[in-house]
């Protein structure tokens, strides 16, 4: 049986057990990094249209750039640069992590690999969220509420939790834990579905599958996860700013004033952020672990 199992180094239900943990740690990180510098605009305005009521992603861009330059788009950069390297090293190692204890367990992971692609990520999910996601997307989002106001206040951890104390990082961490868990999952099973999918009409072995594939799986899981979770990521990001206190507080009122339109808000600028930032994460962990391993073998 053994010798019939795929390659799953990143995203699939079978994890690289002969490849060192800390390849995935460094290549997460890098990838995060990469990803958050190129994604990081098209975050800050799907943030603001779920606050505001923008009606595309070019008129809160404009709202943006008029009052605070195009700095603006970048408000809670440093944060935000943080979190996404770290947890994308938090996220893909968990998962590794997490698979390697079921094989312990002597569960037999590729009689059912859809099921274990999700179970793994949503484990990897939430402890990637209580670990890194909320507090550091709780000042990413207090900057990026202020980032269409002129001259608006540079909000940091340290004022935060001075003035509020500590649990105040933690603000909306259940709505970010259930985001966050079920987005991870999500993009996991899809990853592990079209890579092996297009790998097989491809006839090529997963593990030397072109950068492209990992690009495309990655990016299609990304998509899929954002159009399920939309109105929970909103509650998220009203609670984190201050706006509302509980998730069937903010559902409610966003329904509300704006009908059911309103759970899409910030779709369009959260969709292809999330298709890019999916998309390069996947596939740079791939091409970096590949790269690590042929350097040190």
């Amino acid at each position: 049986m053994a010798g019939n199992r795929r390659h799953f180094s990143t995203a699939t239900p079978e994890s690289s057990l002969a490849q060192p943990r800390w390849h995935t740690v460094v290549a997460g990180g890098a990838a995060g990094a990469i990803d958050c510098c190129v994604t990081m605009p098209m975050d800050t305005m799907s943030t603001q249209m779920q606050l505001q009521n923008y009606r595309s992603p070019l008129e809160c861009t404009k709202a943006i750039v008029q009052a605070n330059g195009v700095r603006g788009l970048y408000a809670g950069f440093a944060p935000f640069c943080l979190q996404s390297a770290a947890k994308t090293s938090v996220r893909f190692f968990a998962f590794e992590t997490l698979a390697s204890a079921v094989d312990r367990c002597g569960v037999d992971r590729a009689a059912n690999p859809g099921f274990w692609s999700l179970a793994c990520g949503m484990g990897s999910g939430i402890i990637e969220s209580l670990g890194l996601t909320a507090p550091t997307d709780r000042v990413k989002v207090m900057r990026q509420a202020e980032a269409a106001r002129r001259g608006g206040e540079c909000v940091t951890a340290v004022t935060l939790v001075r003035e509020h104390g500590i649990l105040t990082l933690y603000r909306g961490a259940l709505a970010t834990t259930l985001r966050q868990s079920s987005s991870v999952a999500v993009r996991f099973f899809c990853f592990g579905k079209i890579k092996a999918g297009l790998c097989s009409s491809l006839g090529c072995d997963e593990k030397r599958a072109p950068a492209w594939v990992s690009f495309l799986s990655g990016g299609i899981g990304g998509a899929v996860s954002v159009a399920l979770n939309n109105p929970i990521d909103i509650a998220k990001s009203k609670i984190q700013a201050g706006v509302h206190c509980s998730i069937s507080e903010c559902i409610r009122e966003t329904v509300k004033q704006r009908g059911l339109v309103g759970l899409g808000a910030g779709l369009s600028a959260r969709l292809p952020r999330l298709f890019l930032s999916q998309a390069i994460q996947f596939m740079l962990v791939d091409v970096f672990k590949r790269y690590l391993q042929s350097t040190t073998t």
